[in-house]
C-alpha cells in the first residue's frame, strides 16, 4: 500500500489522526508526504519532528517532499543579512505561528519586544539566529527534502505539479518553482503518461466545489490531496493498492484507476 497526504501546515492533532488510519508495520507499505508541513497552524516544529521520528522508525518507507512553505522558510533563514527580507518574513508567517513554534518562550517574548519597538530587521535576525542555534537539524532536514518521488507504479508524487508538455523529459524540463508552486489549473483534466499526485491547492478549489472534502480526481491523470486542514480540521489520506492498481480515499466517490 502507498499512502499519501499533504499540506499539514503545523496542525499536529489532525496529522496524528490521519497517521492513525495507516499501517506501516507490514514492512512494505510507504507513506509519501507532499510538503507544506509548516505555517498557519500552531505546531510547525512539532509536525516536522514527528515526520523525522517516523523516518527513523520506518527507514526508506516515509518519503517527505519539499513544499513551497519549506522553501520560503529556508529562503528567509538563508537571507537573514538582507534587510529586504524582514517585512516579507512577518507577512508570510501568519500570526508568527511558525516562528513561535521554533523559539523557546523567553526568546519569543524578546522577539515580541523587538517588534513592539518597530525593529523588524533586528527581530528578523534574532529569530533566525535562534532557529539556527536550536534547530540546525531541522533546517538541514528541510534543505535535504526532494522535490518529487517516482514510484514503480507509473506515478509521480509532487507538491504542486510538473511540466507535462515536456512529456518524458519532465524531470529536466520542469522549472523548480513549478514543482513547488505550479498553478493547479495548468494541466487540469490533461491525460499524462503518469499519474500525478499533488497537494498545494485545496481540493475544494481544484474541484470547483467549495463544499468538497477529501481527495479529488480530475477524471484524467491528477489526484489532489490537500484537504485544507486549517478550514476542515482534517487531513485526507490517499491510498493506492498496488495489487489492484486502484486509488481509495475520502472524497473519491468510487475507487479510481
Amino acid at each position: 500500500m502507498i499512502y499519501a497526504m499533504s499540506d499539514i501546515h503545523g496542525c499536529l492533532e489532525p496529522f496524528e489522526q490521519a497517521l492513525a488510519t495507516i499501517d506501516l508495520t507490514d514492512g512494505t507499505s510507504k507513506l509519501i508526504l507532499l510538503g507544506d508541513y509548516i505555517d498557519r497552524g500552531p505546531q510547525s516544529l512539532e509536525v516536522i519532528q514527528r515526520i523525522m521520528d517516523l523516518q527513523q522508525a520506518f527507514p526508506n518507507r516515509v518519503v517527505a517532499l519539499k513544499g513551497n512553505h519549506e522553501e520560503m522558510l529556508l529562503e528567509y533563514i538563508d537571507n537573514a543579512s538582507d534587510a529586504a527580507f524582514a517585512q516579507s518574513w512577518w507577512a508570510g508567517d501568519q500570526n508568527l505561528a511558525t516562528t513561535k513554534s521554533m523559539l523557546d518562550p523567553n526568546d519569543f517574548a524578546h522577539l515580541k519586544r523587538l517588534l513592539a519597538r518597530n525593529d523588524a530587521e533586528q527581530a528578523y535576525r534574532f529569530a533566525v539566529s535562534c532557529m539556527k542555534r536550536d534547530h540546525a537539524d531541522v533546517i538541514e532536514w528541510m534543505h535535504s527534502l526532494p522535490l518529487y518521488y517516482k514510484s514503480p507504479f507509473n506515478q509521480v508524487f509532487v507538491h504542486a505539479g510538473v511540466d507535462e508538455e515536456t512529456h518524458d523529459l519532465w524531470e529536466l524540463g520542469t522549472p523548480r518553482e513549478w514543482f513547488l508552486g505550479m498553478p493547479y489549473s495548468e494541466y487540469l483534466g490533461n491525460q499524462f503518461y503518469l499519474d500525478i499526485i499533488v497537494g498545494h491547492t485545496s481540493t475544494a478549489v481544484a474541484s470547483g466545489n467549495p463544499s468538497h472534502r477529501g481527495i479529488w480526481h480530475d477524471g484524467a491523470s491528477h489526484y489532489y490531496v490537500d484537504g485544507c486542514v486549517v478550514v476542515t480540521g482534517t487531513i485526507p489520506v490517499l491510498r493506492y493498492d498496488e495489487s489492484s492498481g486502484t486509488y481509495h480515499g475520502e472524497g473519491l466517490d468510487t475507487s479510481a484507476r
